[in-house]
């Protein structure tokens, strides 16, 4: 008489190997309304799929099955239920069932400390490990794999490797492998590298694990020399590889080595324009080797686009500063069915930002109120600088404060918005608010005092300056910046206090010099103050600063100003003599439908 179960195991099994979890459950819930009941076949596979699932309710109700059928002491049925316990995130109840096992063997052991490794709990999985070894099973390769990921310093890992090589699995790749990424790991690129040249025959996994070594501790040329080594001795390219050399492609901005792993993605991976964790991370890698084109080429080649790849396009516009393409591909997207996320949106009132475009970012704030993101920190944090860059004050403020729990980045943003609309009392308030509200756990940065001190400048307001910026290194050791010492000394000089004005810029680094007398001479031309401007302008051209194009047309202004037209005609040929570029100045006006 034929085995009933035979046909529904045979479907079950193929169902779980391919990934087809749902439907294994689907078809044991099938067999049992054809009263036929499990065997020891169907249940490892019925298990493994609830915990692929993560469906702890199924998983109880298939062990309660094994139990009502006798599995109790099958120990194949009950490492499988272990195992489905742990991968359900139950540890307590894959320890219970295994203190209960009447037999195990060394995979029951072995799904156990896998499970102490997943908790990163040391002590009970080595507690484990002894306690196996004590009643005479061997530990295989796949135990001290679990074991190596758990290892927390050099001694213990040199230790483990030691006595794997001793019980026979010094030829091991899982287990070399699995050594070498403990070393890697902890930071021993040494010990690493030593152990990745002895082993004969590497894996795609092991060139792998030592390339993402190297990527971790920045050394871009051993990333680089290992990659020419697999091309060389013809090893097997996977995704991961690629992308790792990748990367260092990105922080090294070599566009021919980004285009020649992009080349390979296509003739070893199959890239195809179907994976978009792959097309995102080539954007960006042609984005950072400044091709655009390039980069929006792979963009529009894929024919399905996720969020992060809609978010990975649109940051590179923003980033190289084309903010209309930017702000036209965010239009496409919104009319699109992909969700953009926090981060989409953040990007896409950056380009907002830049550009003043107030429509746009207004629909950004409808689609974040539709879609329940309008209480983000991050998302909040975006719309009040966007509001602010555009001009609406108020509704910045009103965004601010609907926020239940502001973050030090939300305050500031506000703050820096009234010191820009010459706000300054307001700016001040709100600075003294966030420290009395938040009875001292927000604690101002660098960032904030920057904003704090601009409001002065904006508003003249001297006396609150001076405060703020001596209090800064006194009350909160925050060390005076490049741009506190330009907003003091402009705030100073617009009062007319000309000798601690320069007093403050002599106390700036040499190197920084630069810039803060060009805030004072900027002063000075305003106000008509020619003689100290020609003063100033001499601090500019000290031989030790570093000057731009605009350093050099303001002296020039000065000296035009001062009846020295020689000196102005010589700074002015000096800009094109030293290959500078003075970048015009631009205007523009938000029509209707200016992108389409």
């Amino acid at each position: 008489m034929p085995n009933p179960n035979k046909k529904w195991n045979l479907m079950i099994q193929a169902s779980t190997r391919n990934g087809f979890f749902s439907e294994s459950l689907h078809l044991y819930s099938s067999m049992i309304s054809s009263n036929v009941h499990g065997d020891s076949f169907t249940f490892p596979f019925i298990a493994k799929a609830c915990g692929k699932l993560g469906s702890i309710l199924d998983g109880m109700k298939i062990h309660a099955h094994t139990i009502l059928l006798g599995f109790q002491s099958n120990a194949f049925v009950q490492t499988s239920l272990l195992d489905m316990y742990s991968k359900c995130s139950c540890f307590a109840d894959s320890r219970k069932l295994f203190d209960e096992m009447p037999q195990r063997n060394l995979v029951s052991w072995n799904s156990m400390i896998h499970a102490y490794s997943v908790l990163f709990d040391m002590p009970k999985a080595l507690g484990l490990f002894n306690e196996m070894r004590s009643v005479g099973i061997r530990p295989s390769a796949s135990t001290l794999v679990s074991i190596v990921s758990m290892l927390a310093s050099k001694q213990c890992t040199s230790s483990v490797h030691s006595y794997g090589i001793k019980v026979g699995f010094g030829s091991d790749l899982r287990f070399l492998n699995a050594v070498m990424s403990a070393y890697v790991r902890l930071g021993l690129l040494k010990n690493a590298r030593l152990l990745f040249d002895s082993i004969e025959k590497r894996s795609t996994v092991t060139w792998t694990v030592m390339i993402g070594g190297y990527m971790k501790a920045g050394d871009f040329n051993q990333v680089f020399n290992l990659f020419k080594t697999m091309l060389r001795e013809g090893i097997e390219l996977d995704s991961v590889a690629l992308l790792g050399v990748l990367s260092a492609c990105v922080l090294l901005g070599r566009l021919f080595a980004v285009c020649m792993v992009h080349s390979l993605l296509i003739k070893k991976c199959g890239f195809d324009g179907g994976q978009t964790i792959i097309a995102s991370s080539l954007v960006n890698a042609y984005a950072k080797s400044n091709d655009t084109v390039s980069a929006r080429r792979v963009f529009d080649s894929m024919p399905k686009k996720d969020v992060s790849l809609w978010t990975s396009m649109i940051s590179v516009y923003v980033h190289v500063g084309c903010t209309v393409e930017a702000l036209a591909l965010s239009e496409n997207l919104l009319a699109t069915s992909v969700k953009p996320n926090k981060a989409t949106i953040s990007t896409i009132l950056s380009a907002c930002n830049d550009f003043g475009s107030l429509s746009i970012g207004e629909k950004v704030e409808e689609y974040a109120k539709a879609n329940n993101l309008i209480l983000d920190l991050q998302v909040c944090t975006s719309l009040i600088q966007m509001y602010c860059k555009c001009g609406n004050i108020e509704r910045a403020k009103e965004i601010f404060e609907r926020v239940p729990c502001k973050d030090l980045t939300l305050w500031s943003t506000m703050i820096n918005g009234y010191a820009c609309h010459g706000m300054g009392q307001e700016a001040l308030s709100l600075f003294n608010k966030m420290q009395r509200e938040n009875n001292g756990n927000i604690k101002p940065d660098a960032i904030v005092f920057t904003s704090v001190l601009l409001a002065c400048n904006h508003c003249g307001m001297v006396n609150e300056g001076l405060k703020f910026f001596y209090s800064m290194r006194r009350d909160y050791g925050i060390e005076h910046s490049v741009e506190h010492y330009c907003c003091i000394v402009q705030l100073l000089g617009k009062n007319g206090d000309i000798d601690a004005a320069i007093k403050v810029v002599h106390e700036v680094p040499i190197e920084a010099q630069n810039r803060v007398w060009h805030c004072l001479l900027s002063v000075f031309r305003d106000h008509h103050e020619n003689k100290l401007a020609e003063f100033a302008s001499k601090g500019i051209l000290e031989p030790k600063c570093k000057y731009s194009s605009e350093d050099y047309v303001l002296m020039a202004n000065v000296w035009a100003s001062l009846g020295k037209w020689k000196e102005a005609s010589e700074l002015r040929g000096l800009v094109d003599k030293r290959g500078l570029f003075k970048e015009p100045g631009w205007s523009r006006i938000e029509s209707r439908d200016c992108f389409k």
